[in-house]
């Protein structure tokens, strides 16, 4: 049988009419690569070659053969370039998530510079809680998440990105003092619902009789006269509800970005994704300076 070698030998003797030329390119002897043309010829049991005064020239079976070698070298190339994208993790979709915190702070240049090194990559984008978004990394639904941490499920890592101080929006012209607080499901938002029982604990605030699973569904409930709303300070001009330009009162209190992904998925895209989250929110910041081993 036929190596990539011998392939190549004859498309190099067949580019080059000539040799010495052909063996110099090769980089073997001119008798090595006369000996190999022998060995290919008589393996298929025809003359690829005519020998002429000062070089060879191609026979019609030896046309044939270089077209089809031509075809093996680059069905070879593309094999081996197909296993290196798999490595990486490149020829399969990655299945980001992201909270609406996340996607407002840095996913869009976090995935931008993504693309720009990795214009090859295919993502799906999922949009959800944390706690969902935790519970679909355990199950392997989605490859890694954009979300807030402390995190519980085992088998995760995670990259710390960005802490945003939160505020408290008031959706009119009154105080927001002596106002309720929409709430989140503290299933679905254990770290915000956390957070916003330290006001009840220090400021004695009350929370509204509504909830809202995500912070657009919080700016509704706040619109619609329900009570205040916590989020970090560039929300309430984001989801066009006539929020623009409402300037909220500070906390004290933080919230958390991570970057997280199952500790045993060792894909290389999938460390560098959480190398650019770090840069991006961190200008400066070596890569991967804050990642765990």
């Amino acid at each position: 049988m036929l190596g990539l070698t011998d392939y190549e030998s004859v498309i190099a003797i067949a580019e080059e009419a000539h040799f010495r030329r052909a063996a110099r390119r090769l980089e073997v002897t001119q008798p090595a690569l006369s000996a190999r043309l022998r060995r290919i010829e008589e393996h298929l049991g025809v003359r690829l070659f005519d020998r002429e005064r000062g070089g060879v020239r191609l026979t019609p079976a030896g046309e044939q053969f270089v077209e089809g070698a031509a075809r093996v070298i680059s069905a070879a190339k593309e094999a081996a370039q197909s296993a290196r994208n798999a490595h990486i993790g490149l020829g399969q979709t990655l299945r980001i998530g992201m909270t609406q915190v996340a996607a407002r702070q840095l996913v869009i240049p976090a995935l931008s510079e993504f693309c720009r090194r990795h214009p090859q990559a295919r993502l799906r984008l999922f949009e959800s809680t944390t706690a969902a978004l935790e519970r679909h990394l355990e199950l392997a639904r989605i490859d890694a998440a954009f979300l807030h941490p402390p995190l519980h499920a085992p088998g995760l890592s995670e990259a710390h990105i960005v802490t945003a101080p939160l505020f408290r929006f008031s959706p009119g012209p009154k105080s927001a003092t002596g106002r309720p607080i929409v709430r989140y499901p503290r299933a679905e938002a254990p770290v915000l619902m956390t957070q916003l029982g330290r006001l009840d604990d220090e400021y004695g605030a009350s929370f509204a009789p509504a909830e809202a699973d995500t912070m657009l569904g919080a700016f509704v409930l706040s619109r619609a006269g329900f009570g205040d709303v916590i989020a970090p300070e560039a929300f309430p001009g984001l989801f066009g509800l006539g929020m623009d330009g409402v300037a909220g009162a500070p906390t004290g209190l933080t919230l958390e970005t991570s970057f997280a992904w199952r500790s045993l998925d060792r894909r290389p895209l999938i460390r560098q994704l959480a190398e650019i989250a770090v840069e991006v929110s961190s200008p400066g910041v070596p890569a991967g300076a804050s990642l765990p081993v």
